[in-house]
């Protein structure tokens, strides 16, 4: 889960939320922190390291028992 300020970060899609699908698909760790880390940074990285606006990411895994 994601606040706008995250998918609005890429101008380089009309579609806001295929950026994150694909940047997702590349992580490689499961790792919740880590994926949050990196989705943040990637938004970040869209504007020059420097958030365009508020920027939240919630990442949680679930363990099928």
């Amino acid at each position: 889960m994601c606040t706008d300020g995250i998918l609005e970060s890429n101008a380089e899609y009309e579609n806001k939320e295929i950026w994150v699908k694909n940047l997702l698909e590349e992580i490689e760790t499961d790792n919740v922190q880590k994926i949050a880390n990196i989705i943040l940074e990637e938004a970040r990285d869209n504007n020059f390291g420097k958030a365009k606006d508020d920027m939240t990411v919630i990442v949680c895994k679930i363990n099928k028992n």
